[in-house]
């Protein structure tokens, strides 16, 4: 495997070519940061034993990402991606600025849950064996998730709260709806303790209420209003939806352990690729105007003097300019997670757990740069969900001269960069030619190099064989847990990778599409 050293000389693209990509991106973004509207992730063949093993992958991937994203920020935006090495298989996870020890510290106990489920072939959703794993995987997954669980909630009482239950309680249309009656209870009763705000210690309890009553919440979607209450009702419903996410996404994690057993009894080792360097974003401040841009961008005078006189009617030159100084003051660029992964299986050249889909998951969906690079990549990544936001803060992976594949890798790199260019350039035409408003937002929510290693326990085979009581001694010999109320009686998964059932997204999926801090809509 290739060992990086901090001095291995990284291969560049050219800095005038890279300043064709940034120069018309820094005008797209002044213009409007959501580049289009959100994305679903492919679609995977809906029949037999094939659909059911690479959605389970995905599932798992996705469940894995967003579960070890235990804080809000750019910082811990976290992708995972399953390689089926040959002596074992690898999960490999990346965050944007490099994971945690906390982060593997809570994986530990969580890698036990999964070796206990591949051993213990019984084991099943609907039953005891299974649902105790799942309520303690669930409970150790909230306490370690409580900072970002408790971002959502603040969200919630310090805005998006206060500014929906006036309207309910006082507009005619909706104040005497029993469901609304009944919604606004459920929010005075949960989301305060003696009229108090919770803590964040509180969130655990909080997140599985949620879960739980998540069908109160539906009645956000079935009010109408004016186009701004609407927006509004949706907000709230979202939120919400967050809140008791993490309860959803482990029974996923459960779920799809359960199918994927047959690939993990072969062992299970968890790897981490380091965060990248920032870098400076390739721009000369003298060049970064309206016309210069749009000289680079155009090569006929006519096309060129027509998309000034366009935008001009946006936004006047001078206005522009301004606008485009203060991007340049965004100086640093960085690698984001899911391409550190893309990028290092490249270079090791690493067998996904399917190679017809090469599926990285992720806490958050692609921005738009992620998208456009993986949309673009000639090794056909499958491609993910994306919110379509513009980060200008973004860069390619790094390429490492000394690293296997290097020469073939950076002429990928190239010819990637010249579509992106070409794509950016487009969207930046159409924008401008097309330009009616300010597009309404969306909510958001790597490289080729040597691994951090964190070879967290391998699967045992004795471990199988333990009693639940067994392995939470295992886990931690003064550990308490609570089962939690019928979280398996939504769905159900055929352990066994050739049955002919289909995995599919519990019914109430559509609640928590809406989180847009996930990898896969759920």
């Amino acid at each position: 495997m290739y060992d990086e050293s901090p001095e291995d000389l990284v291969l560049e693209q050219q800095q005038s070519r890279l300043r064709l990509l940034y120069e018309p991106l820094s005008l797209l973004d002044t213009l409007d940061q959501t580049r289009g509207d959100r994305i679903r992730p492919d679609d995977v063949p809906s029949h037999g034993a094939k659909f059911s093993l690479i959605n389970s992958q995905r599932s798992f991937v996705n469940a894995i990402a967003y579960i070890c994203a235990y804080k809000k920020g750019p910082a811990y935006v976290t992708a995972a991606a399953l390689e089926k090495a040959p002596e074992e298989i690898v999960l490999w996870l990346a965050a944007n600025q490099g994971i945690e020890l906390a982060v593997i510290d809570f994986l530990n106990p969580v890698v036990k849950i999964i070796t206990w489920l591949v051993g213990k072939t019984s084991a099943r959703l609907k039953n005891e064996e299974g649902a105790s794993a799942l309520s303690h995987l669930t409970g150790i997954t909230l306490s370690f998730n409580s900072p970002r669980i408790f971002s959502y909630y603040r969200q919630i009482v310090n805005q998006a709260a206060p500014d929906v239950m006036p309207e309910l309680a006082r507009d005619p249309r909706f104040r005497d709806i029993p469901d609304v009656i009944e919604f606004r209870k459920w929010l005075a009763t949960h989301l305060y303790e003696d009229h108090v705000q919770l803590q964040e210690l509180d969130m655990p309890r909080l997140a599985k209420k949620c879960y739980e009553s998540r069908k109160t919440f539906d009645v956000l979607r079935s009010l109408g209003g004016e186009p701004r209450q609407t927006e509004r009702f949706e907000h709230l419903y979202k939120l919400l939806g967050k809140l008791g996410k993490h309860v959803v996404m482990c029974k996923r994690l459960v779920e799809a352990t359960i199918v994927l057993r047959t690939e993990f009894v072969r062992g299970l080792a968890v790897k981490t690729v380091p965060g990248s360097r920032e870098r400076p974003i390739p721009l000369v401040r003298r060049k970064c105007n309206v016309k210069g841009i749009a000289t680079r961008s155009f090569r006929s005078p006519a096309d060129r003097a027509r998309f000034i006189a366009r935008l001009e009617k946006i936004y006047t030159a001078d206005d522009l300019n301004r606008r485009l100084d203060h991007q340049y003051g965004q100086s640093k660029t960085f690698v984001h997670a899911e391409l550190l992964l893309f990028n290092h299986l490249d270079t090791i050249g690493g067998d996904y757990l399917d190679n017809s889909d090469k599926y990285v998951g992720c806490s958050k969906p692609a921005c738009y740069l992620c998208y456009l690079y993986i949309c673009s990549h000639p090794s056909g990544y499958a491609r993910p969900p994306s919110h379509q936001k513009l980060y200008l803060r973004w860069r390619l992976p790094d390429i490492k001269q000394a690293q296997p594949r290097a020469a073939i890798l950076f002429q990928q790199q190239k010819d990637v960069l010249e579509k992106m260019i070409t794509t950016v350039r487009s969207d930046l035409n159409n924008e401008v030619a097309s330009r009616v408003g300010r597009r309404k937002s969306e909510v958001d929510s790597t490289h080729a190099e040597t691994s951090s290693l964190f070879d967290l326990k391998t699967l045992d085979n004795a471990m199988g064989s333990m009693s639940f009581a067994e392995l939470l001694q295992e886990i931690n010999p003064s550990v308490q847990h609570t089962p939690l109320p019928d979280l398996s009686s939504e769905t159900e998964v055929d352990s066994s990778p050739s049955s002919s059932s289909q995995y599919s997204p519990a019914p109430d999926s559509a609640y928590y599409s809406s989180d847009s801090d996930g990898g896969v809509g759920i």
